[in-house]
């Protein structure tokens, strides 16, 4: 019941010894997380597979005085760094990549997450009026909560901030809901900003939507009760609240909302959105036995991704839930809970319901894998066992010769559930010398001698791991990104197959070696348009039989390293092939040809145009000049960094220049310090006039909005601030903890 007695309160020594045993389980079950010179090494880690390079990419600018990157080069050929969803470069809890290099940072980065975690499950407990042991043992749940280990042993580090902050977004809301006032305003203002800082929104998403019930069944229920201006101040405060959130995280939201009609995800099919991971009736087994099914540690559990199936929270836990459920059927929040449990696990499965929730609820189908919905119902879970603790201690205490023992009992509660989470966290999270999860290489060294700008591409995913690419100073037009450009996807399905073979969104972008009978080990691709991506090397695990007048082997390496998706490290040599045809970062185009911005029109374009001969150019139906230059005509390459380029342009009459940068409708260009237009060029790359003469042309890119985003997010701190000051002081003179 969400209108029920109100909730106890504890001395601030209570709380103050809650968070220091909070600190200490961390620092005893998981402190080896903050081991020197060592890093979370697992087979199936996403971080040193893909999300390492991120991290990477924002140490080295902050480290040379760059700030935050706005664009980053090291794969996909270039895409937006800050208002990523995958880069979180603001997020308070990331805050340890600014000063440590990534393998450093990480290990004791999932430390503080685990930490925050205990945090904001202990915070639903105590706005739900549970007493010490239930805050405590929800705590201590949440810290230990086998799904959080199993996210963190696969490395997703852009996921683990979504996983620990929806919880604080909900005890916010229950805070709200028993206490409307400026403080608990405040506190939901700040809780629904730290998950929009996020970055990855599934589950505060998810999480959202549940809010939204409970605050409206708060105000039916005040409404109803005759208590209508506490009903009101509910909605209010929750809308200020949710406008101030917004307001702070704009620079972030804006110019990802301003990008949204770019991202493949935007049109995905219902088979992409489950993907695979749809619950199932035999998972339920999970939910008593973690490793029901087996584990991916020996190669046991079918398809690898436990993480993304298991229902476990607890046998413990389970129990105490369901007291919670049977004996506090009238307590605040655990009818509520007990239905937030049972929804996300439905919402779990593939059914009607979730079919047509995708089908018809905006926002919804921009997410996949329908099993995250168990995050909520971990959640769910454990602090319904809280409740079910809390009916076991009052029942116990009812009669005073029990008392010391009811207290001794959940003391042993809360022991065996730390207990068994360290014990996970030890099997689950291993750690490894620096040196061995991302070993030095023969390849970089070679690279490195090359001091042209240069894109590199690799045949399959064994070649270079994408995520090393950014500390390895490496450019890839290959990569693994799962909010990839539409156009850049569409540029290189045709690049590949001759047409677009895959119209929904995907995330993995390799080339296929494509090999005949008549001719094994052969890549077959169209050459005109992976000159375009300014490709000079391409790099493979084993021999290629290419074209002799336009490629030759550079090198061929033995025993280079290679962390494969799933199958961890592993070494072999590596053959690199020299383009001996490769065009420059940027180039005079050929004969411009005008084409529609539409995607069939764009892509067909690209089936019948040699683009060595001819650049298509979007949405310009008027003149523009010929792009190829004349004896004497040259374009160079000045400077070269992440979001920025510039170029030097001679031209004897006025040409078409193509640079080979990813189109995005941030990019800004000027001539000689004069705005000019850049257009869409090729399908997925960008394009200006160049009067003819000697001239400096400068390209620089920023989030759509930057300006006006920033400047309301400044207001929204500012209104917050305010708020906050007004708060304090009131609460200092009153003694209220709420107004």
């Amino acid at each position: 019941m969400i209108n029920s007695p109100g909730a106890k309160e504890l001395s601030p020594r209570a709380v103050a010894v809650s968070m220091g045993l909070l600190l200490a389980a961390a620092l005893l079950g998981l402190g080896f997380l903050w081991r020197s010179g060592m890093t979370p090494y697992s087979a199936h880690s996403d971080f040193l597979s893909e999300h390492l390079g991120t991290k990477q990419l924002l140490f080295d600018s902050i480290r040379h005085g760059g700030g935050l990157p706005l664009w980053r080069s090291d794969k996909l050929s270039g895409y937006e760094a800050l208002t990523s969803p995958q880069s979180q470069f603001t997020y308070p809890l990331d805050v340890l990549f600014f000063f440590l290099p990534p393998l450093a940072a990480v290990g004791p980065t999932y430390w503080l997450h685990f930490l925050a975690a205990g945090v904001f499950y202990w915070l639903a407990a105590a706005a739900l009026g549970l007493g010490f042991w239930p805050r405590l043992y929800v705590g201590i749940g949440g810290m230990f909560s086998l799904k959080l280990i199993l996210a963190v042993y696969a490395g997703w580090l852009p996921n683990i901030p979504a996983i620990v902050c929806f919880p604080a977004l909900l005890a916010a809301v229950f805070y709200l809901a028993r206490d409307p006032g400026l403080g608990a305003a405040l506190a939901l203002t700040l809780a629904g900003a730290l998950c929009l800082h996020c970055g990855i929104f599934q589950l505060p998403f998810y999480a959202a939507l549940f809010a939204a019930v409970y605050l409206a069944a708060a105000v039916v229920s005040k409404a109803r009760s005759g208590r209508s201006r506490e009903a009101a101040a509910v909605f209010g405060w929750s809308a200020l609240s949710a406008a101030l959130a917004l307001g702070m995280s704009a620079y972030l939201i804006l110019p990802l909302a301003a990008e949204a009609p770019l991202i493949s995800r935007g049109r995905v099919s219902y088979d992409f959105f489950l993907s695979g991971h749809a619950l199932r009736r035999a998972q339920l087994e999970t939910f008593v036995l973690p490793e029901a099914r087996g584990t991916p540690l020996d190669g046991t559990y079918p398809g690898d991704e436990l993480w993304e199936d298991e229902g476990y929270f607890g046998a413990i836990s389970l129990v105490l839930a369901f007291a919670g459920v049977v004996w506090g059927r009238r307590r605040r929040g655990s009818l509520f809970l007990a239905g937030g449990f049972a929804a996300a696990v439905a919402l779990s499965a593939d059914t009607p319901v979730l079919r047509a929730l995708f089908d018809h609820l905006p926002g919804f189908g921009l997410f996949r894998i329908p099993s995250r919905f168990l995050f909520l119902a971990s959640f769910f879970g454990i602090v319904l066992a809280g409740v079910g603790l809390e009916e076991m201690l009052e029942r116990a205490r009812a009669r005073p010769e029990r008392r010391r023992l009811a207290a001794f009992l959940a003391a042993a509660l809360v022991v065996l559930v730390a207990a068994e989470g360290a014990f996970y966290a030890r099997r689950y999270l291993r750690m490894a010398p620096v040196s061995d999860a991302v070993p030095a290489t023969d390849y970089e060294r070679f690279f490195a001698a090359d001091k042209d700008v240069y894109r590199i591409a690799t045949v399959g995913r064994g070649a270079i791991t994408y995520g090393w690419a950014a500390s390895k100073g490496l450019q890839l037009v290959t990569g693994n990104d799962s909010f990839s450009y539409r156009s850049y996807d569409q540029y290189f399905e045709v690049m590949q197959w001759g047409k677009v073979v895959h119209p929904f969104a995907g995330a993995w972008f390799d080339l296929a070696r494509v090999s005949r009978e008549s001719s094994p080990g052969r890549l077959l691709i169209r050459w005109d348009m992976l000159d375009a991506l300014n490709v000079k090397y391409v790099v493979s695990r084993e021999p290629l039989r290419l074209e002799d007048d336009r490629w030759r082997l550079a090198a061929r390496l033995e025993g280079q390293p290679a962390f494969l998706v799933y199958r961890g490290m592993r070494r072999g040599d590596l053959w690199i092939y020299r383009n001996e045809t490769f065009r420059a970062r940027a180039f005079w185009g050929g004969e411009t040809v005008p084409v529609s911005s539409d995607d069939a029109d764009i892509v067909a374009g690209l089936q019948r145009t040699d683009l060595r001969k001819a650049a298509l150019v979007c949405g310009r139906g008027d003149a523009l000049p010929p792009g190829s230059g004349a004896h004497g005509d040259d374009v160079r390459v000045q400077s070269s960094a992440p979001g920025r380029l510039v170029l030097s342009a001679t031209a004897r009459a006025a040409r078409y220049l193509v640079v080979s940068e990813n189109w995005h409708p941030g990019w800004r260009a000027r001539v000689d310090g004069r705005p000019v237009p850049l257009y869409r060029t090729d399908g997925a790359l960008l394009g200006l006039a160049v009067p003819a003469g000697a001239h400096r042309v400068d390209l620089e890119f920023a989030p759509p909005f930057w300006g006006l985003s920033r400047a309301i997010s400044a207001a929204g701190a500012l209104i917050f601030l305010g708020l906050a000051g007004i708060w304090a002081s009131r609460r200092r003179f009153s003694g209220r903890s709420n107004w």
